[in-house]
C-alpha cells in the first residue's frame, strides 16, 4: 500500500487572513481520503461476507512461516514478503475491500497460534491432512507432494524414500514428513534394517543448511519448495520426484465458518479472472494449480 505525501508551500505575501481557508481546505482534504478509503473496503465485492470484526478491523492477521520459496520469502532487503502466497493474498485484499498483513512466526507454531485466536488464519504451504483437521480447517488451494532434496554428488546413493534406512535425514518441525520418515523406519526395521536418523531443524534454511554443510544426508520436504532450493542452489541440489501428493491449504481455527466461507469465494474469484493462474504461471508453479478450492479436502 503506497501513500503519497503532499508538499506545503509557506506564502509570505498571502497574510495571515488566508490562513483559515488554508486550515479549512486541508480539514475538508483529510476527510475525503479517509472517507474514499473506507468505502473503498466496504464496496469490494465479497467484503460483506466476512465476519463482522474483520470489516471492523478492516485486517486480515496472517501467521506464516517466511522461508519456503515460491510460496513466501522475504526480498532483498530482508522485510518485504514475496512469492506466491503474498500475492494471492494481494489478489483476496482487492476483493475482500481488507489489508492481509503477514507475521513471520515458526512453522510448528501456527496451528497454537491459530488455535488461542492470535491470527485469523495462515498462509504457509501447509498440508491438508486428516490429523491436522482435528484442529484447524483448510481451504484448499494447491496440489503438491513430498520429496527428497539431495546434494548432486549424492554420496549414499540415495534415490526412494526405501533408501533412507539409517541415514541421516533432515526435517523441518512441524511438517509431515516427521510422519513419513516414521513410517520408513517402521519398514525399515521390519526388514532388519536400521532406522531413519530424523534430525528436526527450527526453520527449513537451517535444515537447508545441515544438507549442504553435511550434517544430514538428505531432506524431506515438499516438492515444490524443495525445487525451488535446487533451482537456487549453483547446481549443487536436486530434488527428486515428489513420493507423495497431497493438498496445500490456507489455514484456519477451526471452525471458523464465516471467514473459510469469504476466503474459498475469494478464492473462486481470482481463479475465474484469471488471476491465481497468472501468479504460478509467473512462479513456474502451473503444475500446482486446482480448480477447485474444497474445505478440508485432504483425505490422507
Amino acid at each position: 500500500m503506497s501513500r503519497s505525501i503532499r508538499s506545503k508551500k509557506a506564502a509570505i505575501t498571502a497574510g495571515l487572513v488566508a490562513l483559515p481557508l488554508a486550515f479549512s481546505l486541508a480539514g475538508c482534504g483529510g476527510g475525503s481520503s479517509a472517507a474514499q478509503s473506507g468505502n473503498a473496503g466496504t464496496a469490494a465485492p465479497l467484503h460483506s461476507l466476512l465476519p463482522a470484526a474483520i470489516q471492523s478491523s478492516g485486517t486480515l492477521n496472517i501467521a506464516s512461516n517466511v522461508e519456503y520459496p515460491p510460496f513466501e520469502t522475504f526480498d532483498a532487503d530482508g522485510k518485504t514478503v514475496i512469492g506466491i502466497d503474498r500475492e494471492i493474498a494481494d489478489a483476496l485484499e482487492k476483493k475482500l475491500g481488507i489489508s492481509i498483513k503477514f507475521n513471520n512466526i515458526s512453522f510448528d507454531a501456527i496451528i497454537p497460534g491459530l488455535a488461542s485466536a492470535r491470527y485469523d488464519m495462515a498462509m504457509s504451504a501447509m498440508s491438508d491432512t486428516l490429523e491436522r483437521q482435528k484442529e484447524v480447517d483448510f481451504v484448499d488451494y494447491f496440489k503438491a507432494g513430498a520429496g527428497i532434496l539431495r546434494t548432486v554428488e549424492n554420496p549414499k546413493k540415495v534415490a526412494t524414500l526405501a533408501d533412507t534406512c539409517g541415514l541421516k535425514v533432515g526435517i523441518v518441525k512441524g511438517t509431515t514428513e516427521t510422519e513419513d520418515a516414521d513410517a520408513q523406519t517402521k519398514a525399515c526395521e521390519a526388514e532388519g534394517k536400521p532406522a531413519v536418523d530424523v534430525t528436526i531443524f527450527p526453520g527449513q534454511n537451517q535444515t537447508i543448511l545441515a544438507l549442504t554443510t553435511g550434517r544430514v544426508d538428505v531432506v524431506l520436504l515438499d516438492s515444490t519448495s524443495g525445487s525451488s532450493v535446487a533451482k537456487d542452489s549453483g547446481g549443487k541440489l536436486e530434488m527428486l520426484s515428489p513420493y507423495m501428493s497431497g493438498p496445500f491449504g490456507i489455514v484456519f481455527p477451526k471452525g471458523s465458518t464465516e471467514l473459510q466461507k469469504a476466503v474459498q469465494k475469494g478464492m473462486q474469484e481470482i481463479a475465474a479472472d484469471n488471476t491465481y493462474g497468472e501468479i504460478l504461471k509467473k512462479y513456474g508453479q502451473e503444475q500446482g494449480a486446482v480448480t477447485e478450492f474444497p474445505i478440508n479436502g485432504g483425505t490422507k
